[in-house]
Order: C-alpha cells, then sequence, then structure tokens
C-alpha cells in the first residue's frame, strides 16, 4: 500500500520539477547567449544550476508505473486509460494479494466440546488403581472439521502433487502403449501380460536378484 501511494505521489510530482528545469536551462541559455561573455559567473549561471537541479531531482522521482505492475502481477490493469481508476484498481488487486498471503502468527486454537483439550486417561489416573482406558479414536472425533484452510503454500504443494500424478500416468500409459512385449501378446496394460505365459517363457535364474541389487557383480 505505501509503495502505491509513493508512485502516486511521484507520478504528480515528477513531471513539474522536470518542467521547471527544462525552462530554466532553455531560459538561462538564451540569458547567457545574450551577454558578451557567457561564462562569466552572473545570475544566468545560478539559473543553470537550478534548473539542473530540478531536472535531476525530477528524473530521480520518476517511478516507471510498469515495473510496478510487473512486480505485483498487475500488467493487465495497464490497458486502463483513466489513471484514478488504475489506481483503484491497483489498490483492490494489492489488498486482495495481500489478504491471501497474510498468515497469523498465533492463531486462536479451538478445542471442541472440550474446554480443557484432548484428555488421553491421563487425569483419570489414581494412585495404586488401574487406570481407565479411553479409545482415543472415539475421543478425537470431538476435534474432527477443526482444521483451518491450507495455507498459500500448502495449496501449491498440494497442486503440484496433482499435476505431477497426472503427468506420471499420462507417461505410464504412453510406456505401456509403446512397451514391445505388450504389442507382441496383444494386450494393453502390464497387469494383462501377468496373466499371459510371458513370465514363464522369459524366466531367469536369479533375476530377482539381479533387480533388488542392481549395482551387485553377479558374474
Amino acid at each position: 500500500m505505501l509503495e502505491l501511494k509513493r508512485l502516486k505521489l511521484r507520478s504528480k510530482i515528477y513531471t513539474p520539477f522536470i518542467i521547471i528545469g527544462i525552462v530554466g536551462i532553455t531560459f538561462a541559455m538564451i540569458v547567457g547567449l545574450g551577454k558578451e561573455d557567457p561564462l562569466v559567473f552572473d545570475t544566468h549561471v545560478f539559473m543553470l544550476i537550478g534548473g539542473a537541479t530540478c531536472t535531476l531531482f525530477g528524473m530521480m522521482l520518476y517511478q516507471n508505473e510498469e515495473s510496478f505492475a510487473q512486480k505485483y502481477d498487475m500488467t493487465h490493469l495497464l490497458d486502463m486509460e483513466d489513471k484514478e481508476e488504475r489506481y483503484q484498481a491497483y489498490l483492490e488487486h494489492l489488498s486482495d494479494w495481500i489478504a491471501n498471503d497474510i498468515e497469523e502468527v498465533n492463531p486462536i486454537r479451538t478445542r471442541g466440546s472440550d474446554p480443557l483439550g484432548p484428555d488421553w486417561g491421563k487425569t483419570d489416573f489414581k494412585l495404586g488403581h488401574k487406570p481407565i482406558r479411553r479409545d482415543a479414536i472415539a475421543e478425537g472425533k470431538k476435534y474432527t472439521g477443526m482444521e483451518d484452510e491450507l495455507t498459500a503454500g500448502e495449496k501449491m504443494v498440494a497442486d503440484a502433487n496433482k499435476k505431477y500424478a497426472t503427468m506420471a500416468q499420462e507417461r505410464w500409459e504412453v510406456a505401456e502403449s509403446n512397451d514391445p512385449d505388450l504389442i507382441e501378446y496383444g494386450v494393453e496394460k502390464l497387469g494383462d501380460l501377468v496373466r499371459t505365459d510371458y513370465f514363464d517363457k522369459n524366466a531367469e535364474e536369479g533375476g530377482f536378484s539381479k533387480v533388488a541389487n542392481p549395482d551387485s557383480d553377479t558374474h
């Protein structure tokens, strides 16, 4: 939010500084050319220095709006012609972006129907007596559904796992469709190949040991 305010302020200030600076430099050059010796330290020199200072200051204040939009993934908002509407859209986008990523440092935790939280039979114990057994599964049902929503990082990992599982399944299907042994026996899946006599005909002595220990010297 602070960076957006800074961008808004700079966009209003830097232009007048640059305009004043250019006008000052131009006027100083005109005045200087009208003098017999333009290099003499006079009023036009002060005007030149002041104009150059204003121009440099204006350039320092300038901030590229496109870079700001790219930083927060808001380049789609640059198409809005009205500046005020665009800044309002920036503000709404940043508000949603910050709200989705903020996590409470010390979130409030509830304890279900039991104000003291889980108790797996420890407080039932009396010296000299066998403690009463509590079923952890039955007691734990009271706390079902208390989990919070996934964080942004957890959602990203879950989404990556789903995508990788889909990709792995597609790779497996492609490998099966191109497997020469499956094609030779006229089956589509490895599980169907097990039902044929393929493994009986291609049995190899010590084959399991070779697969289980690929780095061992079997010669």
